[in-house]
């Protein structure tokens, strides 16, 4: 073969791949533009009830971008997950988002919803600090496996709480020798979703470690579980403000607070600094996971919960926010890797009462607040 005919073969194959390279660009741009058109030809806005928790994540910029390119706005209004079970209202709303599963499932049998969506989940622990932890395990309370703390007792946690046992009381509590109650601290049972899940979680525990699913187990359990909210005094209604002060007050004000898990791998996410600080999570033994459960009214809703459920880009989002997700990777993967560590997994996980009987226990509650 001659150099000249060699350079034309050459001289062809480039000008083979420019055409066909061309061609692929051409049809990528046009079927990326087609897909940028419809979604602007289907743009909806969604308006939703969601719980405090969530607000955040919603009105992230990013979050924000990510359903925009899907043609979706999304606005929120907060309201505890009690409350929105029971404000089904497809005239003001396109979804419901409350924070545990026995509300979704009140709320779905109302909206009559073929499907929905639980895009994220988290555990409910306690927020403590070390000197308090360390105090717990020389009572054989609590236990550091690696390097996660556990509350290993929860019947004998409990026992403390009904007691009335005060910190000075236990073993080796020169760190926090002080009248205090050992009582954990708790949003407002009667519209706190957090707070329901410590109820259905010592509920289970006062019931011989079964769900209380009967009228004889309400009756059994209340003169148990009833004390640990009515002996807290002024109790928030939302899990936001006893964070902050959990964050501001330290051990003094809450030694143990009833809180999500997401909630202090969020601030730990955003604030490195706070990493080698004394404060830390306590994984109650047994657990529960609060279920964040969106229940569409609308298409619009539909459409919101299959992006949240599906969109990897969403899913990776939440995750910085604390949550964890379905998905190749679920939270703990993401969070190790920016020095956050958690349990991959937690074995000892129960399920909340129905929606029926965690009602009638918290209305008992209720009651005796009057």
């Amino acid at each position: 073969m001659t150099g000249r005919r060699a350079l034309a073969l050459g001289l062809a194959a480039l000008l083979l791949v420019g055409v066909g390279g061309g061609i692929w660009y051409s049809r990528t741009s046009l079927v990326q533009s087609q897909q940028v058109q419809l979604a602007q030809q289907q743009a909806v806005t969604a308006r939703g009830l969601i719980g405090s928790e969530k607000e955040a994540f919603f009105q992230d910029e990013r979050v924000r971008e990510v359903l925009a390119s899907h043609g979706v706005t999304v606005t929120v209004q907060k309201a505890g997950s009690r409350s929105i079970a029971g404000s089904y209202d497809p005239e003001q709303y396109d979804f419901g988002f409350p924070s545990g599963a026995p509300a979704a499932v009140q709320l779905k049998a109302a909206a009559k919803a073929a499907n929905v969506y639980t895009p994220f989940y988290t555990p409910i622990v306690f927020a403590s600090w070390k000197p308090i932890a360390d105090i717990l395990i020389a009572n054989g309370i609590a236990r550091k496996l690696g390097d996660f703390y556990y509350v290993t007792d929860m019947p004998g946690l409990m026992t403390l709480a009904g007691n009335g046992t005060r910190w000075r009381d236990l073993k080796q509590s020169g760190a926090f020798a002080t009248g205090k109650a050992v009582l954990p601290a708790s949003t407002d049972v009667r519209s706190s979703n957090s707070a329901a899940m410590y109820l259905a979680l010592a509920s289970y525990v006062a019931n011989s470690q079964q769900v209380v699913q009967s009228q004889e187990d309400v009756d059994r359990v209340m003169p148990v579980v009833a004390p640990l909210f009515l002996r807290q005094g002024f109790q928030e209604s939302s899990s936001a403000a006893p964070f902050e002060d959990y964050l501001a007050l330290g051990m003094g004000k809450a030694p143990l607070l009833v809180a999500y898990e997401s909630q202090l791998v969020e601030f730990w996410l955003r604030h490195p600094q706070r990493r080698n600080s004394e404060m830390l999570i306590l994984y109650p033994q047994p657990t529960l996971y609060s279920k964040h459960v969106l229940v569409p009214y609308t298409p619009a809703g539909e459409r919101v919960g299959q992006l949240l459920e599906s969109d990897p880009q969403l899913r990776v989002l939440a995750q910085e926010f604390g949550f964890r997700t379905g998905g190749d990777t679920h939270g703990p993967e993401l969070w190790a890797g920016k020095g956050v560590p958690a349990p991959a997994q937690l074995v000892d996980v129960i399920e909340p009462p129905s929606q029926e009987w965690l009602e009638r226990m918290i209305v008992g509650i209720e009651q005796r607040f009057k």
